[in-house]
C-alpha cells in the first residue's frame, strides 16, 4: 500500500476519532454554569479554562455544597477525562495532515519533526491545564482556587496559541498546492488561538473555525470520485 494511502487512511481515523469524543464531551460537559459566564463567553467549559480569577471560577462551578455545583463539577469531571482521550486524537490529526501533505508535495521532513514538536508542547500545556482543573474542582472554598488558578491561566492560554500555531506549516503546504480555504480557516484560528491570551472569548471563535476545517477535511477524505488524494 502506497504511503499517502495509509497516511490518508490514518488521517481519516484519527479525524473519526475527533468527532466521536467531540460529541461524548459536547453531552458530558455542563450546558448552563452555575452563575454567570464572562462577557462574550457561551460555553461553561471555556469560560473555566479562561478564567482569570477565583471569582470568575466559582461563578462558572458553583458551591460544592449546592446541589447545582455538585452536577456541574461531576460533568467538567468526567468531560476532563474524557479530554485526555481528546487530547490525543487531535494530535495525531494535526500530525497525519502534515506528514500527508509533507509526503504528498515531496518537501522537507523538517515540516513533520517541526509539526510534532508543536503537538508534544500543545499536549502538555493540555495535559497540564487538566490537572489544574481536577485540582480546582477538588476545591471545597473559592479562596483555594487561588492555589492553582496561575496554572490554570498559564497552560489554558499556552495550549490555545500552541493549537494555532501547529496549524500553520498546513497552511504553508496548503498554499503550495493552491489550497486557499483550508490555508485561511487555520490561519484565522491561529489568529483567535493568539488573541486568547487577551481575550476569553477568543478561543470560542477559534473552534468554529477548526470545526469548518474539520468537517470540510473530512468531506474531501471520503471515498468519493473527486476527493482529495485519491
Amino acid at each position: 500500500m502506497p504511503i499517502n494511502t495509509r497516511l490518508r487512511t490514518a488521517l481519516f481515523v484519527s479525524i473519526c476519532g475527533f468527532f466521536a469524543l467531540t460529541v461524548a464531551l459536547v453531552v458530558v460537559q455542563p450546558t448552563k454554569p452555575a452563575l454567570v459566564m464572562q462577557p462574550g463567553v457561551n460555553s461553561p467549559i471555556i469560560g473555566l479554562e479562561m478564567a482569570l480569577s477565583p471569582y470568575e471560577v466559582w461563578n462558572v462551578i458553583g458551591d460544592p455544597q449546592t446541589t447545582t455545583g455538585q452536577k456541574i463539577r461531576a460533568g467538567f469531571t468526567l468531560g476532563t477525562w474524557i479530554d485526555f482521550g481528546y487530547i490525543l486524537a487531535y494530535s495525531l490529526c494535526y500530525l497525519f495532515l502534515t506528514w500527508l501533505l509533507v509526503s504528498r508535495h515531496g518537501v522537507s521532513w523538517v515540516w513533520t519533526l517541526v509539526t510534532a514538536v508543536l503537538v508534544l508542547g500543545t499536549a502538555g500545556a493540555d495535559v497540564l491545564e487538566n490537572l489544574a482543573i481536577f485540582k480546582i474542582l477538588n476545591t471545597g472554598t473559592e479562596s483555594l482556587v487561588d492555589l492553582h488558578i496561575d496554572q490554570l491561566i498559564v497552560f489554558t492560554r499556552l495550549k490555545w496559541l500552541l493549537l494555532g500555531v501547529q496549524g500553520l506549516p498546513a497552511v504553508m503546504l496548503f498554499r503550495k498546492e493552491g489550497r486557499r480555504g483550508p490555508a485561511f480557516l487555520l490561519t484565522v484560528a491561529f489568529a483567535f488561538g493568539a488573541l486568547g491570551i487577551m481575550k476569553q472569548y477568543a478561543p470560542e471563535v477559534m473552534t468554529l473555525f477548526l470545526a469548518f476545517f474539520w468537517v470540510y477535511l473530512f468531506v474531501k477524505l471520503l471515498p468519493l470520485k473527486n476527493r482529495w488524494w485519491a
